[in-house]
């Protein structure tokens, strides 16, 4: 019986122990909504400040264009503006009051609902933590009254204490991994409530702004429109460029062909240069060969006294001499044709640089 009685003791503990998992896995969720209601405070705070900001931003506006609107001579479209103006003004004010006062109500009921939830949250964390330390003395009873079936030996303290620290770590990795789930959430949460609220300022756009943006929008078209036209000379200006940067390449592949052929006429005048050397070293070899034999008859011989020999000797110095020339005339045609293949280089050069 009286294990019976424990058995029955055991069970009903360990569902006590599972009911109060449950509240406090409930109360987590409480102190989850919380933790929203607190964000959605700081939320409307930040809202509340960008209200403060537009509305500044919006009488600035309203004061320069009442002042632009007083410059000119429509003085009672200028009076219906400026009721206008004033009628959404104090439009605007009411709503900001409203809103205040909307928001100081909100603010006294959270700080209630937080203030009722961290007491709870210390009554359920002690509870936990006497339930914790109940379930955990139960289970050392259990682990010390344990036996081994082979030896009959019961369970060492020192395998109990590792236990009991391995159970340990894995509570607190599920309780950081909870932590760290319930941040992500309200991480989420922040980002959906500032996207929704720029989706509502988007769409709350006053009059004065969308005349502002009308200005700035034809301001914008207006530099288009004069990019457009820079777009349009610039167009132009390539164009142009185009076209004599192709005259250029006409030009240049036209002086490449006249080169080609002047390569090719210096290439013939070469060739009939070195048969002119090769013509005149025979000739001057044949010179020196009659210049000796003449030497020697001359010193056999008087020439004066053999008139052909003068006569042949005349006929082959003005033979000489038309060789000479001609030898200079090809040689400055051969200077020539170097020279205007040089500069047509140089102008192919400079074309191929352009």
């Amino acid at each position: 019986e009286g294990e019976g009685e424990d058995e029955f003791n055991e069970d009903e503990a360990y569902i006590e122990v599972g009911e109060d998992f449950d509240e406090v896995a409930a109360f987590a969720e409480e102190d989850e909504e919380a933790a929203r209601l607190s964000d959605a405070w700081k939320v409307e705070q930040s809202r509340r400040a960008a209200l403060s900001e537009a509305n500044a931003e919006l009488q600035r506006k309203l004061a320069d264009y009442l002042r632009s609107v007083k410059k000119t001579d429509h003085r009672s479209q200028a009076e219906t503006s400026v009721i206008d103006q004033e009628a959404r003004y104090m439009k605007c004010l009411g709503q900001l009051v409203e809103l205040r006062d909307e928001h100081r109500r909100l603010e006294g009921m959270y700080d209630v609902i937080s203030a009722e939830t961290r007491q709870r949250l210390k009554e359920k964390v002690a509870k936990a933590m006497e339930i914790r330390e109940a379930f955990l003395e139960f289970k050392r009873e259990i682990f010390r009254g344990s036996e081994n079936s082979r030896t009959g030996k019961p369970i060492p303290a020192k395998l109990i204490a590792n236990f009991e620290e391995q159970e340990a770590l894995k509570d607190t990795e599920v309780e950081r991994m909870r932590l760290g789930n319930i941040l992500r959430r309200n991480v989420l949460r922040k980002l959906e409530l500032t996207l929704k609220q720029k989706e509502n300022l988007a769409e709350g756009l006053h009059l004065i702004d969308f005349e502002q943006l009308k200005i700035e929008n034809q301001t914008l078209n207006e530099k288009i429109e004069e990019r457009n036209e820079e777009l349009l000379k610039l167009r132009k200006k390539t164009t142009a460029t185009v076209q004599v940067l192709t005259h250029l390449k006409e030009k240049l592949q036209f002086v490449q062909a006249d080169n080609q052929v002047l390569k090719h006429e210096l290439a013939d005048l070469d060739v009939e240069l070195a048969g002119k050397r090769d013509a005149l070293t025979q000739l001057k070899h044949e010179r020196d060969v009659l210049r000796a034999d003449n030497h020697e008859r001359k010193q056999s011989r008087g020439v004066v006294s053999s008139e052909e020999l003068l006569l042949d000797f005349e006929k082959r110095r003005q033979h000489i001499l038309a060789q000479k020339e001609e030898l200079d005339r090809l040689h400055a045609r051969h200077a020539m044709l170097l020279g205007k293949t040089s500069s047509t280089k140089a102008t192919a050069a400079a074309i191929a640089r352009f």
